[in-house]
């Protein structure tokens, strides 16, 4: 639930105590749940089928004809923008033979060419052009379009609804979306660099790296410890989505105290997990995306990570300075959190009955995966 105190109020006080939010109670969470093979299937096809799913940021796209492809479970996705305000979806797969249309992303492309035999698709996902087409002329071009995906562009979020029961929990969910991404519109930000990670861990244990701040000053304490105040921390739910919000140690040399929203912008970090599976982590200059995936195995998983700006890099100044934002990013994850998520996850299967202590100071984790045990439950 999300306090009715006002949570510039609310972090000062926190502050002041040396304090963070708590849960009500600790939580148990089994092992197994990170290990079992059963359990790994049953996710990717009840959480990531019958949930609405952030599958990208339209700001990757800004131009007609840009796009990006991606590797939803088993379900190979093709985003375009084709008009300036409008970004669609499309199975990536040619209608005559099955292939691929497009790879990884591009720009300002005009058509979609399939590379086995040449059938050509508009940015409107229809078929303008098949060789030899007198072979073909029993079936209509009408009946080959790609097929288009639901998908809905929310503060430039773009959600991908695959079913009707996703449809209906993304309608359910608006209400959150709209507080938790209020001041988040990332159809005017600039997408600047992204990395794929590709990871020996369970797609959740990688989540749970980003729900927490207890951990910074034991793990992060020459990146992220000089930087951000550890175990003190906003917590509140937004249905199943999360926000963490945790203070800056600049704040401690602020005269202001968070008095204002842009003090509070300045001197605090948001971490916001849209269920199941996209993270987003907020400064007052640029965001950065993660979006988790599960991999063949429960064991594995890949990780994309995006950052986008405010302000586009223009000069060779400002190109440095998020080189500097997106390589500390990747210093604190890759470097840090993702080596150790790895030991971690190999010592489950050691002693694979026992079962993960997530304390009263680790709310965003017990209401994580409470949300994952309702989402499954519900089917």
């Amino acid at each position: 639930m999300k306090s009715k105190i006002d949570i510039k109020d609310r972090l000062h006080n926190l502050i002041m105590n040396r304090e963070t939010d708590y849960a009500k109670d600790i939580y148990r969470n089994p092992v197994k749940e990170y290990i079992d093979a059963k359990r790994n299937l049953r996710e990717k096809n009840i959480l990531f089928k019958n949930n609405p799913i952030c599958i990208g940021i339209s700001a990757a796209i800004p131009n007609k004809g840009d796009w990006f492809t991606l590797q939803l479970i088993d379900t190979p996705i093709l985003v375009v923008r084709k008009t300036s305000n409008e970004i669609t979806a499309y199975l990536n797969i040619c209608t005559h033979r099955g292939a691929k249309i497009a790879k990884d992303s591009g720009k300002k492309a005009y058509s979609f060419q399939c590379p086995y035999h040449s059938w050509t698709y508009n940015l409107d996902g229809k078929l303008i052009g098949r060789p030899r087409e007198n072979a073909f002329d029993k079936i209509d071009k009408k009946k080959c379009n790609l097929k288009e995906l639901n998908i809905h562009n929310h503060n430039g979020f773009l959600w991908l609804t695959s079913n009707k029961k996703s449809e209906n929990k993304y309608k359910k969910n608006i209400n959150h979306l709209n507080l938790l991404l209020n001041d988040y519109n990332l159809n005017n930000y600039h997408f600047y660099k992204s990395k794929i990670i590709n990871i020996k861990m369970n797609w959740k244990l990688a989540a749970d790296t980003f729900l927490e701040l207890y951990h910074i000053n034991s793990l992060h304490n020459e990146t992220l410890s000089p930087i951000i105040m550890s175990d003190i921390a906003l917590f509140d739910s937004f249905g199943s989505n999360i926000r963490i919000i945790g203070p800056r140690k600049s704040v401690l040399k602020s005269k202001n105290k968070l008095k204002t929203n842009q003090e509070f912008k300045t001197h605090t970090i948001q971490v916001i997990t849209l269920f199941p599976n996209t993270v987003l982590v907020t400064h007052h200059e640029h965001v950065e995306v993660w979006h988790i995936l599960p991999g063949e195995k429960e064991n594995e998983s890949k990780v994309s990570f995006s950052l986008y700006s405010k302000e586009k890099a223009k000069t060779k100044s400002a190109t440095q300075h998020w080189d500097n934002n997106f390589n500390l990013a990747i210093d604190v994850v890759q470097a840090e959190d993702f080596p150790l998520g790895e030991d971690v996850q190999k010592g489950f299967y050691a002693d694979p009955k026992r079962k993960l202590i997530f304390g009263k100071n680790e709310p965003g984790l017990q209401h994580f995966h409470k949300s994952i045990n309702q989402a499954l439950k519900e089917g």
